[in-house]
């Protein structure tokens, strides 16, 4: 796992105590993701590319975390499905790093709209906030909050290919999605 501080902020709480703060703690900031291009239909089926934008201005850092986590953004949520990737979806790219980028993700997403990035306090909070609404909106559950990883093939990452539904809610190429990333915790809002 990689853990970084950059710096650290020194409080002094009354006349004899002081805290040491982090600076992740004193600017709290979780990843975000967004949609790239246009939504793909093939076979009656809506699928959408998620990812990160790593780079650009505003864009992703799942080290650090990119937006402040009092801000509002949409949650994007998963329900791995293992549905075969469906024909005619672009195929993966395997970048200089070997990560697997653009694969599918087998599975179908579903966005909440206006969460902020505190509400979401830990893994199992986030996880049943998705269950929830996809119990409400879609009538099943095992809906998750999606993950940097949830793609497919070797090392895979950055970006995901999932089963959208036509009515999905705050779905926008100008839209933030939180996502999750399990082995940069210094990027989760938790």
């Amino acid at each position: 796992m990689f853990h970084k501080i950059f710096a650290t902020s020194v409080v002094t709480v009354g006349l004899m105590m002081t805290v040491s703060i982090s600076a992740a703690q004193a600017n709290p900031k979780a990843m975000t993701w967004k949609v790239f291009g246009k939504p793909l239909v093939l076979n009656s089926k809506t699928y959408v590319l998620f990812g990160s934008d790593i780079g650009q201005p505003g864009g992703t850092d799942p080290y650090q975390g990119d937006t402040n986590i009092n801000n509002y953004r949409s949650l994007l949520c998963i329900k791995k499905t293992n549905d075969p990737a469906p024909a005619g979806l672009p195929p993966s790219i395997i970048s200089p790093g070997d990560a697997t980028n653009n694969s599918w993700s087998g599975g179908t997403v579903l966005v909440i709209p206006n969460i902020q990035g505190k509400q979401l306090t830990s893994q199992a909070v986030a996880d049943n906030i998705c269950n929830q609404v996809g119990q409400i909106v879609r009538g099943t559950s095992g809906y998750r909050m999606a993950e940097f990883h949830d793609g497919t093939g070797i090392n895979a990452g950055w970006s995901f290919w999932a089963e959208a539904y036509g009515d999905i809610n705050g779905l926008a190429r100008c839209t933030r999605y939180w996502v999750n990333i399990n082995d940069q915790p210094a990027a989760t809002p938790w």
